[in-house]
């Protein structure tokens, strides 16, 4: 008896969630993974890692983003205390504080720091950058409100790097999956690029 079902199709892919100490990275990777807002802030220290499962739309392949949230505060980002934790990574996921101008400064510090992990024959690093709580921030470029980092800013600073730009707000849960889907489905159209790369190189010989 013939059956229409097909097995899942899983693939692993290593993501290195940066940027400053307090923008909310910790933040997003929990609400993302458990579903809900920690009650409670507690600085990372190191790394943080989960895994969570990310099922592509209209196909039988799911994602599994292992994310690696790594310390941002100063005494670590001075440091090469996460320099082993970017290795292999096969996406980055760069977040600053729209309210706070020195997060968005060092994102082309964290942004060199995971690509220094790279080899040198490897493709550009794919990924996003993501302008956190946008909660204070009113109407675009309004500066009587804590956002001090237009959306313009942020968008024309992640095109210029090769990333997909989002803005989200973990406190208000808007926008804040749509980084993770994103990455997950990139992931899934690369590995399909790969795989037909091969099948013509296999029907070439």
């Amino acid at each position: 008896m013939e059956t229409s079902h097909r097995p899942t199709l899983m693939l692993r892919c290593k993501v290195a969630v940066v940027g400053d100490a307090c923008v909310g990275k910790s933040a997003l990777v929990q609400l993302f993974h458990k579903g809900a807002f920690p009650k409670n802030y507690v600085m990372t220290s190191w790394v943080d890692f989960c895994v969570k499962q990310v099922n592509i739309p209209d196909t039988n392949a799911a994602v599994e983003l292992y994310l690696f949230d790594c310390a941002g505060q100063s005494v670590f980002s001075t440091t090469e205390a996460n320099i082993a934790y970017f290795d292999n990574v096969s996406a980055v996921m760069a977040v600053y504080d729209v309210s706070n101008k020195e997060s968005f400064d060092s994102m082309r510090t964290w942004l060199s720091k995971v690509r220094s992990r790279r080899p040198p024959t490897a493709p550009p690093l794919p990924g996003v950058l993501v302008a956190n709580k946008v909660d204070l921030r009113g109407d675009e470029d309004d500066f009587s409100t804590r956002g001090v980092i237009t959306q313009k800013q942020g968008y024309q600073f992640a095109q210029a790097e090769g990333l997909e730009f989002f803005e989200t707000s973990a406190v208000e849960q808007r926008q804040n999956e749509d980084p993770f889907h994103f990455i997950a489905d990139q992931f899934y159209r690369k590995y399909q690029e790969t795989v037909k790369l091969a099948e013509g190189a296999v029907a070439d010989m």
